[in-house]
């Protein structure tokens, strides 16, 4: 029954591009060939080939910005310090990061527009799937088969986010630049209790194919699927220490206590430390 309501329902987040002038120029970005993301890039290949250092700034996220009053402050440092974290990681692949403003690059973003995760779908989902995972354990019925599986969010309030990044060169001139928007969805996007969770994990996927944008200067949704390797797992899923040292600055991935989190659907905030603390 679950099943046939979906088919009438949208299964994933309203995404929207807009542009509200925090890039210096617009006028270049092309909309990714890709057809199931939306999202307008521009890359200089040869000016980020050239370049060494880049310096992150992190992430702004105005209060004003469309859809956030349901977020706290705390909130939005949170989402916006995922997409710097993510960022760094993926750059510091290609650049050394620096944290003075003597740099080849200097990355910054902001987020302009957010739907928050709506808690009433988030939590009757995950309601419905502990449910299932105790009926399956007392061996009820239908869910003996399906215990294991999980069940699919429900297609209520389902969270997005824009973002507008871009990379400027010593003399302001822009290198790369991509307008973002992405959205959450019933199928592999995890449920939590939080209005921030699907914000937040956006901002790590922003985070993510911006960082490629400038690694390799290719398109992020075109590049073909490949297996994670051992120093991104360690990273960006198990905690451990960035590759590079400045990226420490944006705090480390939760790591196994984020990953049972996300299991029993605690919000973020209860298991990511969010940036490093000067001093400590």
């Amino acid at each position: 029954m679950a099943a046939a309501l979906m088919t009438g329902v949208a299964a994933c987040g309203t995404v929207l591009l807009n542009q509200t002038g925090s890039l210096t120029r617009y006028d270049r970005l092309e909309r990714s060939t890709s057809t199931a993301t939306e999202a307008r890039l521009f890359v200089d290949r040869p000016a980020l080939q050239h370049a060494k250092t880049v310096r992150i700034v992190p992430t702004a996220f105005p209060a004003n910005v469309d859809g956030s009053a349901p977020l706290t402050p705390a909130d939005r440092r949170l989402i916006a310090n995922a997409a710097d974290r993510a960022l760094c990681y993926d750059l510091s692949l290609r650049y050394d990061i620096v944290q003075s403003r003597d740099a080849d690059l200097t990355v910054r973003a902001q987020i302009t527009r957010v739907e928050p995760t709506s808690l009433i779908g988030a939590g009757g989902t995950i309601a419905g799937s502990a449910a299932v995972t105790v009926a399956s354990q007392l061996g009820v019925g239908f869910a003996e088969g399906i215990g294991r599986i999980p069940i699919p969010r429900l297609p209520i309030g389902l969270g997005s986010l824009t973002v507008e990044a871009e990379a400027l060169d010593r003399r302001r001139v822009q290198r790369a630049a991509m307008v973002w928007g992405g959205a959450a969805n019933s199928f592999t996007s995890q449920p939590r209790f939080s209005a921030a969770s699907d914000p937040y994990d956006l901002a790590g996927d922003f985070g993510q194919d911006f960082g490629y944008l400038m690694a390799t200067g290719d398109d992020p949704f075109t590049a073909p699927n490949t297996l994670p390797n051992w120093n991104r797992i360690r990273v960006t899923v198990l905690g451990e220490a960035p590759l590079d040292p400045d990226c420490e600055a944006f705090g480390r991935a939760p790591g196994v206590d984020g990953i049972l989190g996300d299991y029993i659907g605690l919000p973020p905030e209860y298991t990511d430390k969010g940036p490093a603390v000067p001093g400590r």
